[in-house]
């Protein structure tokens, strides 16, 4: 699966102080994703871990083509955008064509999707993989000097 590598150079010096504000601003980044994102966007349910050599980054996307994906790497977070299209059956069981649909239950999202993950630690850009497999997309970023 094709990884885009961008490098973002405005950054500033690591100072204390800048820590802390950086660290700030991905807290409410990280909530405004959540609760705010643009009208028909959707965040999918991820998992972010560590092992001793990698940092892994595991979205459910269930439906997904691997197609319809497209992961960009920056130097501290990774970008995941794509959309799930919607298909319903054309036809009801026994052959009546369905002119109305009625839903029970709507859980599932449609249509575009993004999710920014913040990635906690530098990572080896040349070495990041990604496969999407049984409705999983993992995302491996070995750590830099691992």
């Amino acid at each position: 699966m094709r990884v885009r590598y961008r490098l973002v150079t405005y950054t500033t010096s690591p100072a204390a102080d800048q820590q802390d504000m950086e660290r700030l601003f991905h807290e409410l980044w990280n909530v405004r994703q959540r609760t705010m994102l643009p009208a028909g966007e959707w965040r999918p349910q991820t998992d972010v871990y560590e092992t001793p050599e990698h940092l892994i980054v595991k979205m459910e996307l269930a439906g997904v083509p691997e197609d319809a994906i497209e992961i960009t790497l920056y130097a501290d977070h990774v970008v995941v955008t794509g959309t799930r299209e919607e298909s319903f059956p054309s036809e009801e069981p026994g052959g009546r064509a369905d002119r109305r649909l009625a839903f029970h239950e709507a859980q599932i999202h449609y249509g575009p999707f993004r999710s920014e993950v913040r990635l906690p630690k530098p990572v080896d850009s040349e070495r990041v993989s990604a496969t999407l497999e049984s409705g999983f997309l993992v995302i491996s970023l070995p750590r830099a000097g691992a």
